[in-house]
């Protein structure tokens, strides 16, 4: 079986599939066979199925497996796994997902798997996405603003996984936009230092803004899996047990 990280966020649209694209392509530099999995995705286009979060991660490692072994749910609705199946007239299995990751685990000596929203947005009426990450048996890696409402959002989501005794690996913050003021670079400053004294988990980052990642998403992961943050996060696990 191989070894497994849960790519969770603070919210959406933090940075989860760059940072999943990028710690898997890091990996793949040291050597490691990695498999990736987005077991749910939502707000799918049926024009541009290769614009995916799942096909983006596909080509991070040059996967040769099929999109629907990668991400088994997919969902055009942007909305909340729940919602999203519901208007589709679907229920989401776990018992798949899990199937699905393990059939995958056998194949990789490592598996970056992506969630969706954050670790609290439900997947059925009665699981959520922590609730996935507890089934997979995953250590968690939460994607953090590191901007203005960073700090509440990401004690918050880690607080949630360690009540559900899921070990947070680290705290990884990313610039989601330029810093464009003295302000915003002071907000960034203070969200960090408060984070690394209060956390306790590692804090990393911050990952810089990316203005070229909806062009280029693929060379952007490249570049992002040289970069200090997840080289030492990359170090960090790769040296674990």
């Amino acid at each position: 079986m191989s070894r497994g990280m849960f790519i969770t966020g603070t919210d959406t649209g933090v940075g989860k599939t760059v940072v999943s694209a990028a710690l898997a392509i890091a990996l793949k530099r040291l050597g490691h066979r990695v498999g990736v999995m987005k077991p749910i995705e939502t707000g799918l286009s049926p024009s541009r199925p290769f614009q995916s979060d799942a096909a983006r991660l596909r080509r991070a490692v040059a996967c040769r497996e099929t999109l629907e072994t990668v991400s088994p749910y997919r969902f055009s609705l942007p909305a909340a796994p729940l919602t999203a199946a519901e208007h589709e007239g679907r229920t989401i299995t776990l018992s798949i997902i899990r199937n699905g990751y393990r059939r995958l685990s056998e194949r990789y000596d490592w598996m970056i798997v992506e969630g969706v929203g954050g670790v609290l947005v439900p997947i059925t009426a009665s699981v959520d996405v922590a609730a996935l990450i507890s089934q997979l048996n995953l250590p968690a890696l939460v994607v953090g603003r590191s901007g203005l409402g960073g700090i509440n959002h990401a004690r918050l989501t880690i607080e949630a996984l360690r009540r559900r005794k899921i070990p947070v690996v680290a705290l990884l913050l990313n610039r989601t936009g330029p810093l464009t003021s003295p302000k915003a670079r002071a907000q960034e400053r203070s969200t960090i230092d408060l984070l690394r004294r209060q956390a306790a988990v590692p804090v990393l980052g911050p990952l810089p803004h990316r203005p070229t990642l909806a062009r280029d998403f693929h060379q952007a992961a490249s570049r992002l899996a040289r970069h200090t943050a997840i080289t030492t996060l990359t170090l960090m696990i790769s040296s674990d047990g």
